[in-house]
């Protein structure tokens, strides 16, 4: 009946999650951190779209805090959250490549053939997957 407000819900969902980034980001180790945010109530299944938060998360990122975060950092650890309201078990890694001599990192999330929709992971080693 009151379906018509699922995009609204789901929009206020990734503003939530945004949120609880801020609030645990730089208080808890990397590894509680990402055991944080996978750990959430599940949404009703109507609201279990993965693929549907995955865009907005895509599209919105920029504007939503933590502001000093990577993009990619940022990104994997909304959809980190959101994917496990969805019901999913995602995947968080963190991988290092060097370039031109200098480290460079990158984070990503996978989950049941879903990739993050971030720049590819090629490249890069895994140094953190949890």
């Amino acid at each position: 009946m009151w379906r018509f407000l699922d995009p609204f819900l789901m929009q206020g969902l990734v503003v939530f999650a945004a949120l609880r980034v801020v609030w645990f980001n730089g208080k808890l180790p990397l590894d509680r951190l990402v055991e944080t945010l996978r750990t959430t109530r599940k949404l009703p299944p109507r609201l279990r779209r993965p693929e549907t938060f995955q865009g907005i998360v895509n599209r919105r990122y920029r504007w939503l805090p933590p502001y000093d975060l990577r993009a990619c950092l940022k990104r994997s650890y909304l959809l980190l959250d959101l994917w496990s309201r969805c019901g999913l078990e995602p995947q968080f890694h963190i991988g290092l490549r060097k370039i031109n001599g200098e480290p460079d990192g990158h984070a990503w999330v996978s989950a049941d053939g879903l990739d993050g929709g971030e720049m590819s992971s090629e490249g890069y080693k895994e140094a953190f997957v949890a």
